[in-house]
């Protein structure tokens, strides 16, 4: 198979682009079929390409990955004195580091506090080749200042060298290219001996190209920055100004004007800035270091989560997509085949965008790609369910079906435009494995869209037009009714929050028991491995927990550092002495040398404050959406019901046992996809039946019939939502647990809430303010019907 490179991937881009294209804007029958059909099959083809030649790289909690140890120096302030490190120094090291390391989101990256001045580094295995360029990214500090060059730099160096002496007000510093160009002559310059302009001021830094010089690097100052160095161009035109990186000049272009309106360029000189570096060091301007940092250690690590588990996951994994595959052939038949080939392309687009973009894989993001197979089973129920009406209504099955995607298209196009909305804010806001989860979340709502709107479309077509299927049969697990569901819904809500209110209840009486390793931090022992010896992570594993030590409260992992093999445990600070003495007296020489130090949350401040105000302005902008197509009433029981899903998932994890850990954070981000989705098919068949009836009839009448024709499309996407996550708990290991019971727990509770929490709070919040929700439903739908697209025929 040839090497998919950048020029083949765009050629063979804009083809996909044109197929598409060309597949939305065309009203013939055939030629919609003829292109729909060459763009799936040419999609699949450069997917599956992507995918066998690139490949997916793995997080470091499935795949493992290098590790590096970095000790923090004491910086200066402002005035040259020594800063000592504090534990804010730490924070904002990791801070500069996760955005140097992971600018784009796309590599997963843990870093814990280790110590007092020590910052533990695991990433995704980093090649041989590109360790140089990580540690660069690492150490380096970054500090810019911009210096006026002496009128005559050179011959006063000269000078000061054969008869000694300094210059007043002015410093020698090395310059990076001088001497490569000029042996023979002086390779360092004569500049101020203090900064005119610090690298503080810079508020942006990007990498570009340059017709002239290259690749340079431009700088956006802030305003006082501006203000500073337009002042000093008007005083020193035409005069050189050193640009200085840590203590090296890299370029010292002449001033030709008085004013630069806060922009400066920084240019590689004669050699200039290869591509690479030019955005390395853009990023590392943007985001300098306080403190300088060595590297005193670095190793390659064992998978997080253990071979034997990610094993287990990819087993039962597949075990519950067959169950799925099994249900809806069983359930829809022929049909379900249909749609088993939207999933299929579905899941080939995720494999392959992930390969093409470099996203790694990690647990968020297998979470991630369930909630997006799980939409994309969902959006083929949905189509099915209305299928199955208008066939009992007497239309053909082509007619059917044409009707059947144009009244299904409000409502898979209201569900992903708000997990596309929540996924991009929690990709510009949250870092780290939250990040990681919205951007699988992100390639996976395409990739749903696609497989469901035009994969399935497309086969139907073939289907229909050669006659191989003039009718379809589903099965009936649910018998059809107009019942009166809302009648029950104040044992609910109150059975409910009362659970809700038991749940936080018990994080306040014992805080320390939720809460876990990953959040609180710990202790972390290290043995090496004697010469010869073999222990694996699942020996020591066992080890601990026939101990006593319950699973999720400490991770094992095995190292490989220059000097040996090696077990490292991170455990509760109260354990540490437990696991060394167990770990020593189970492998007596075979393990050596126990250390034990203590170790800062995974989960940063910084990294749990910005996840949190990323959360929380995607349900605003929730709150927004729905507000604007639907009602407020209906986005405010949506964001009160997803609140209550997500408590009550987190709160029962914990009464049941678990302590909350990184593992979790997927859990719950799924968990609160499933609930704002089903609350909105629930919602939009509400706001159709309004506008089918005029405005007219009782709104408690509409609701029930609402959910009563909605009710075997909720059950129906939670039982198959439910099957890979039962899987999961009943065969997967204690890891998969953890992962599998919150989300058990939130599409079950997600289900009812959807029809018992949010529906009654809507019509509640009607009552209670006296509003006309017909009116304001009907007006809210003429506003989005003109601006909403349209499934096209």
């Amino acid at each position: 198979m040839p090497t998919l490179t950048p020029a083949l991937t765009f050629l063979w881009g804009c083809v996909l682009l044109f197929l598409l294209f060309f597949y939305l804007g065309t009203t013939d029958h055939r030629g919609k079929k003829l292109s729909g059909t060459i763009l799936t099959v040419l999609m699949s083809i450069f997917c599956v390409w992507a995918f066998m030649g690139l490949g997916i790289k793995k997080g470091i909690d499935i795949g493992g990955g290098s590790s590096f140890t970095v000790q923090l120096k004491p910086g200066l302030d402002d005035k040259g004195a020594p800063k000592p490190i504090t534990k804010n120094s730490l924070e904002q090291a990791i801070a500069i580091l996760e955005k140097r390391l992971n600018p784009n989101g796309e590599n997963d990256l843990l870093m814990t506090p280790q110590g007092e001045d020590r910052i533990h580094i695991e990433m995704p295995g980093v090649k041989e080749d590109d360790k140089d360029a990580v540690r660069k990214k690492i150490e380096e500090v970054a500090q810019l200042e911009l210096r006026i060059v002496h009128p005559d730099s050179e011959r006063e160096i000269e000078k000061i060298k054969t008869n000694g002496g300094v210059a007043i007000g002015y410093v020698e510093m090395p310059h990076k290219e001088i001497g490569k160009k000029d042996k023979g002559k002086v390779d360092s310059l004569l500049v101020k001996s203090r900064a005119d302009l610090a690298g503080k001021h810079v508020s942006r830094a990007i990498a570009k190209l340059d017709p002239q010089e290259g690749w340079v690097i431009g700088l956006y100052l802030d305003s006082e920055g501006s203000k500073t160095f337009d002042e000093i161009a008007a005083r020193h035109r035409g005069d050189r100004m050193a640009i200085v990186l840590d203590g090296v000049v890299i370029s010292d272009p002449v001033l030709k004007s008085d004013h630069y309106g806060g922009y400066a360029q920084i240019s590689g000189g004669a050699n200039g800035f290869k591509q690479e570096e030019a955005i390395a060091l853009a990023t590392a301007l943007e985001n300098p270091l306080e403190n300088p940092m060595v590297i005193i250690e670095s190793s390659e690590g064992s998978a997080a989560f253990g071979a034997k588990t990610v094993e287990q996951a990819i087993y039962t994994g597949i075990v519950g997509t067959v169950l799925i595959a099994l249900f809806m052939l069983i359930y829809y038949r022929l049909a379900g085949v249909v749609a088993l080939c939207g999933v299929v392309v579905n899941l080939l687009m995720i494999f392959g965008a992930m390969a093409l973009f470099k996203i790694t894989l990690t647990m968020p993001g297998i979470a991630g790609i369930a909630l997006t197979v799980g939409m994309g089973v969902d959006a083929n129920v949905l189509i099915y369910e209305r299928l199955r009406e208008e066939m009992r209504a007497g239309k053909s099955l082509a007619t059917g079906l044409a009707t059947a995607f144009e009244k299904a298209f409000a409502a898979i196009f209201d569900v992903h435009v708000t997990t596309l909305i929540t996924s991009l804010i929690l990709f510009s806001l949250a870092s780290g494995l939250v990040k990681g989860f919205a951007v699988t979340l992100i390639v996976g709502i395409f990739g749903t869209l696609f497989g469901a709107l035009i994969v399935t479309r497309v086969v139907f077509g073939w289907f229909i037009d050669t006659h191989k299927l003039d009718n379809v049969k589903f099965a009936q697990f649910i018998p059809t009714g107009n019942y009166d569901v809302l009648k029950y819904a104040k044992p609910f809500i109150i059975g409910s929050f009362a659970l809700a209110f038991v749940s936080l209840a018990g994080f306040v009486y014992k805080p320390n028991h939720g809460i876990g390793i990953d959040f609180r931090g710990g202790a972390k022992t290290q043995f090496a491995i004697a010469a010869n010896e073999v222990v694996t992570p699942t020996d020591a594993e066992t080890a601990l927990k026939n101990a006593g030590l319950k699973t999720g409260t400490f991770y094992v992992q095995e190292n490989t550092t220059a000097t040996g093999r090696q077990i490292s445990v991170r455990s509760e600070l109260d354990d540490k002495d437990r696991v060394k003495s167990t770990l020593e007296n189970a492998f007596v020489g075979k393990l050596t040398g126990g250390s034990t130090d203590t170790v800062g949350s995974v989960v940063g401040s910084e990294l749990a404050q910005r996840s949190i105000i990323a959360f929380v302005v995607a349900m605003v902008a929730i709150l927004i959406y729905l507000s604007f197509f639907y009602e407020f009433s209906f986005a405010l029981g949506a964001i009160i019901a997803l609140f209550h899903d997500c408590i009550i998932v987190v709160g029962l994890s914990v009464l049941m046992g678990q302590e909350l850990s990184i593992i979790h954070i997927g859990a719950v981000l799924t968990v609160a996809g499933y609930s704002i989705n089903d609350t909105i098919i629930v919602f939009d068949r509400i706001r159709e039946m309004i506008k089918a009836k005029g405005g007219t009839g009782n709104i408690r009448d509409i609701m029930n019939e609402a959910i009563s024709i909605t009710l075997s499309r909720t059950l129906l996407t939670s039982l198959t939502a439910l099957m890979p996550m039962v899987a999961l708990y009943i065969f997967g290991g204690p890891s998969m647990k953890e992962f599998s019971l919150p989300i058990l727990i939130g599409i079950i509770v997600g289900t009812y809430s959807s029809i018992y929490i949010a529906s009654p709070l809507v019509l509640w919040y009607a009552k209670k303010t006296g509003k006309s929700l017909h009116r304001q439903v009907l007006d809210n739908a003429e506003r989005a019907a003109a601006i909403k697209p349209t499934a096209t025929a």
